[in-house]
C-alpha cells in the first residue's frame, strides 16, 4: 500500500513522548510486586509497554537514547524501590545502570521501523529478547524485571519455559505490544486506519493467535500431566526461617540466631524429617576456618556448640555457613602486614555424620556488594566500596551436586536462583532436586521477596523438578515442577516448615530441553536480531549512498546543461 505523506513533527511531540515513556515506566513497574501490592498487578505486563514503544516508534533517531535512559532509570528506582534499604547509593546505581543499558537498546529498537510493515513488530520483539538476554551475562547479570517474570503466576501460559525458558514467555507478550504501538505510530505518522493496518497484518496476526492458543493448550496439558504422575519417592525437608538479619554481626548476634534456629529445628523434628534447611549465611562463624584456626576462643566455642548440635540431628543440615580458608598456604593465620591471611566463600554445607560432609561455594556473587573484579581499573571506586563496609567474597569455581542416603541435589545460594542456566547446568549435572538458600531480610519489603521468590517459579518448570527455598524473613516455600507455591511461611516472621517433597529422578523421567540447553532459544533470537539489525543499517547505508550519488549525477548534468546554453 502506497502511504500519504509523513505528517509534520511538532513542538510538543517530544514532552508528550517522554510523559508516554515515564507513564509506560509506571505501569510497567507496578505490574511485578511492588509498594502498591505485594502481589503486584500482571494483568498491567499485558499492555504496560505499548506506550514507550509508541514513543520510540514516533520519536526522532537523536531522541530515543534519552527516553531509553528515561524509562531504565524510572522503571527500575519503582521497581526495585527496596535497594534503599540494601545500601543508599544502590538506588542510584542501580537504575543509572540500567538508563545507559537502555539508551543504547532503544535506537536498536527503533531501527525496526525501517523494515516492511509485516517485520517490524517481530523485529522489535526478537531485540528485546536479545537485549534481555545480553542483560544476563557478565558481571552485571541482572533479570530482574524481565517481561516474563510478571506472569510468573499465570501458570498455563509459562509452561513452555521447559522447551525454551522464559524468553518465549517474553517474546510472546512482547509481539502484541509492539504491533499495537506500531499502528498508533502508523496512525501518527501517516494517517493509516486500524482496518488498512489490520488487513496488512492479517497473516500475522493469525499466526500469533495459534502460537498463543497452542502455549495455553500445552500448558493446562502439562500441568494436568504432572499432577497426575507418582514421584520416584518423596522426602521430608524441614525449612526453618529464623527472621533476623544475618548481616547484622557480632557475637551476641551470631549466638541469638543460633539459639532460635536450634529451637526452631529441635520443634521441627517432631515430624521426622529427613532433612532440615537453614538459610543463606545462617550460622556466621565460620566452621572451616574456626575448626582449622581457633584464633577466637569465644566464637570457637559457639562453633564447637553448633558441631555438637549438627552431630545431634537424626538426619542431615543444609545451612549457608561462610568459608573461610588460608589465603597464602606459606603464612599462618596473619600476614606480614598483620592482616588475616584469609579469604572466604559464601557457602553451603551439607552437615551430616558428625561433620561438613560437602560444601558449595557461589558461583555469580551480587555485583559491588559480595563481588568486584576491577580493583586494578578502579582502584579509587573499589576503596569507596570497601569505605562503605561492603564485604567481599571470592566466586566458587563449578558446580556441586551434593549426594546423600541416595538422593542427589543442588543448593543455589541466594542470587543465583535468577540465572535460569545455573539450575539447569544443576540438573544436567544429576539434580534431582534443586535448593535455594536466600537472605532478603535486609529489603523491609514483602514486595522484594516476592519478585525473588516469583523467578524460582521458572527454575522449577524449566526443570521440571521440585524447588525447596529455605530464607531468613521469606519467601520460604516449595514450588512444584508445574509452578505451584506450596504452604509459603508468613514473611517476616519466626517459623518452620516441614515440606513433603517430590523426587523426580532423571532416571525415570528424563531431561526438559531446557535442562539439557539451557538458554539456547535466547542465543537463536539473539543471533538473528544482530544479523538482521547489521542488514538493516547496512541496507540503510547503501540506500543513502545511492541517493547522494544520484544527486550528484543530476546536479553534474544540470551544470552540463548549464555550461551548454551559456556557450
Amino acid at each position: 500500500m502506497d502511504l500519504p505523506p509523513k505528517r509534520r513533527r511538532r513542538f510538543g511531540d517530544l514532552p508528550l513522548e517522554i510523559l508516554l515513556t515515564l507513564l509506560s515506566a509506571f505501569l510497567y513497574a507496578l505490574a511485578f510486586p511492588s509498594f502498591l501490592n505485594d502481589n503486584g498487578f500482571p494483568f498491567l505486563a499485558t499492555f504496560a509497554l505499548i506506550p514507550m514503544l509508541y514513543a520510540v516508534d514516533r520519536t526522532r533517531w537523536g531522541y530515543a537514547p534519552l527516553l531509553g535512559f528515561l524509562f531504565g532509570f524510572s522503571y527500575l528506582a519503582i521497581f526495585n524501590y527496596w535497594l534503599s534499604t540494601f545500601h543508599p547509593m544502590a538506588i542510584f546505581i542501580a537504575p543509572i545502570l540500567k538508563g545507559f543499558e537502555l539508551m543504547l537498546y532503544f535506537p536498536l529498537m527503533k531501527a525496526a521501523e525501517n523494515l516492511p510493515k509485516k517485520g517490524r513488530a517481530l523485529l522489535q520483539s526478537c531485540s528485546y529478547i536479545a537485549y534481555i538476554y545480553v542483560g544476563q551475562l557478565g558481571f552485571l547479570g541482572y533479570p530482574y524485571g524481565n517481561l516474563s517474570s510478571a506472569f510468573a503466576t499465570w501458570l498455563p501460559l509459562i509452561q513452555i519455559s521447559s522447551v525454551f525458558g522464559s524468553w518465549a514467555i517474553s517474546l510472546l507478550m512482547f509481539i502484541p505490544q509492539s504491533y499495537a504501538a506500531d499502528f498508533l505510530a502508523r496512525r501518527h505518522t501517516y494517517g493509516i486506519s486500524l482496518s488498512s493496518h489490520l488487513e496488512e497484518t492479517e497473516g500475522g496476526i493469525y499466526v500469533y493467535l495459534a502460537l498463543f492458543i497452542s502455549t495455553l493448550v500445552f500448558g493446562f496439558h502439562t500441568i494436568s500431566y504432572w499432577q497426575m504422575q507418582k514421584p520416584n519417592k518423596v522426602i521430608k525437608i524441614a525449612t526453618v526461617q529464623h527472621n533476623s538479619d544475618t548481616w547484622k554481626g557480632g557475637y551476641d548476634q551470631y549466638l541469638k540466631n543460633f539459639l532460635t534456629m536450634k529451637q526452631l529445628t529441635e520443634e521441627s523434628l517432631a515430624e521426622n524429617p529427613d532433612m532440615v534447611m537453614w538459610s543463606e549465611t545462617a550460622f556466621v562463624p565460620s566452621v572451616a576456618w574456626h575448626t582449622a584456626h581457633p584464633t577466637d576462643p569465644k566464637t570457637s566455642k559457639l562453633v564447637q556448640d553448633f558441631i555438637n548440635f549438627g552431630k545431634s540431628l537424626p538426619c542431615p543440615l543444609v545451612t549457608g555457613n561462610p568459608e573461610g580458608v588460608i589465603k597464602d598456604p606459606t603464612m599462618g593465620t596473619w600476614d606480614k602486614n598483620g592482616n588475616w591471611n584469609r579469604i572466604d566463600y559464601n557457602s553451603v554445607i551439607l552437615f551430616a555424620d558428625g561433620k561438613i560432609y560437602d560444601t558449595y561455594r557461589k558461583q555469580h556473587l551480587v555485583p559491588f556488594t559480595e563481588y568486584f573484579p576491577y580493583q586494578k581499573q578502579m582502584p579509587r571506586f573499589y576503596q569507596w566500596l570497601k569505605n562503605h563496609d561492603f564485604h567481599w567474597w571470592l566466586p566458587g569455581k563449578k558446580s556441586k551436586i551434593f549426594s546423600y542416603d541416595g538422593l542427589d541435589f543442588s543448593t543455589s545460594i541466594c542470587f543465583e536462583d535468577i540465572f535460569g542456566s545455573i539450575s539447569a547446568k544443576f540438573v544436567r549435572q544429576g539434580s534431582d532436586l534443586l535448593l535455594n538458600l536466600s537472605n532478603d531480610s535486609w529489603s523491609n519489603a514483602v514486595s522484594a521477596e516476592m519478585q525473588h521468590m516469583r523467578l524460582g517459579t521458572f527454575r522449577a518448570i524449566e526443570n521440571r523438578r521440585a524447588v525447596v527455598r529455605s530464607t531468613n524473613s521469606g519467601i520460604t516455600c516449595m514450588i512444584t515442577p508445574w509452578g505451584q507455591v506450596i504452604d509459603p511461611i508468613k514473611p517476616f516472621t519466626c517459623n518452620y516448615h516441614v515440606y513433603e517433597v517430590p523426587i523426580y529422578s532423571q532416571k525415570s523421567f528424563g531431561l526438559t530441553t531446557y535442562s539439557k540447553h539451557d538458554d539456547w532459544f535466547a542465543r537463536i533470537i539473539f543471533i538473528i536480531t544482530c544479523i538482521s539489525l547489521v542488514f538493516q543499517f547496512t541496507k540503510a547505508a547503501s540506500a543513502t549512498y545511492k541517493k547522494k550519488q544520484h544527486a550528484k549525477t543530476i546536479t553534474s548534468q544540470e551544470s552540463g546543461k548549464d555550461m551548454e546554453s551559456l556557450s
